[in-house]
């Protein structure tokens, strides 16, 4: 879920995922919009019933994109009021992949681990040096998100996929790599072979060795607030997580494949 909407929708998607054995979600509830008419999240309000029912429904992880520092202390008051029933993955979006005081803020915390969005314009050395302003305040519990890049050479896709470089930013930064592949296609596009674009380029990074994904999922994609036309529906959602199993199958092989074969 890139931001939550109402409860009922939360807490279908979050039964679902807990019925597929998922124990991980992105639930938004700050969203930084292009536009300013456009649903910005419910922000704090909405954080006890979504940690509620994350209790309720196992789930472990939330991703929580911020935009400011006192929302950091919002998420933190609110997990204690409801008893700690799940943990915070605290989402640097790629608006605010050159936030320098917002990055200084969320280093300086321990508590919540990071996962940081490549900035859309900018080159991948910029993005990495931005995640040394966490990692330097004394956070290294940090996952590099590749979200696709802000260029018209990636049309007719949102943005152009860069899954291409997660075994560079592992080499480069020794950091875990996660893909994003609804923001990077943006659409529902279908290849002639059958599959959505969504899940062939999640392939793709799959395949390059990512360590985590996030894609959206929604019960009713066409009245969704954000990102609809994007979304995945719950009923796609087991197909999608066999289309995995066989890329990272994929992956696992061309590794060992590696051990074997490549020269020393």
């Amino acid at each position: 879920v890139c931001a939550v909407d109402t409860r009922q929708n939360l807490e279908d998607t979050f039964r679902a995922l807990r019925a597929a054995g998922i124990q991980t979600t992105r639930a938004g509830a700050y969203k930084p919009r292009t536009s300013p008419y456009d649903f910005q999240g419910h922000g704090a309000a909405c954080l006890p019933f979504v940690f509620e029912l994350a209790g309720k429904y196992a789930i472990r992880v939330i991703a929580m994109e911020i935009t400011a520092e006192p929302q950091i202390d919002e998420i933190r008051r609110a997990l204690q009021i409801s008893g700690q029933p799940t943990g915070v993955m605290l989402q640097i979006g790629t608006r605010n992949a050159q936030n320098f005081e917002l990055l200084k803020s969320v280093g300086a915390q321990q508590e919540f681990p990071v996962l940081f969005k490549r900035g859309m314009g900018i080159t991948l050395e910029e993005s990495l040096n931005a995640v040394e302003y966490v990692a330097s305040g004394g956070n290294h519990k940090i996952i590099f998100g590749l979200r696709g890049m802000k260029t018209n050479l990636g049309d007719p896709h949102r943005n152009f996929v860069d899954f291409a470089m997660v075994p560079v930013v592992k080499r480069l930064a020794r950091m875990r790599v996660c893909i994003e592949p609804s923001h990077a296609v943006g659409t529902r596009g279908r290849a002639r072979d059958g599959l959505l674009d969504v899940m062939h380029v999640t392939a793709q990074g799959v395949v390059a060795g990512a360590n985590m994904i996030l894609v959206d999922f929604h019960p009713h994609p066409n009245k969704a607030l954000v990102d609809g036309p994007q979304a995945l529906t719950l009923a796609e959602l087991p197909w999608f997580l066999e289309d995995v199993a066989i890329a990272r199958e994929a992956y696992e092989k061309r590794r060992l494949l590696s051990e074997r074969s490549a020269p020393r």
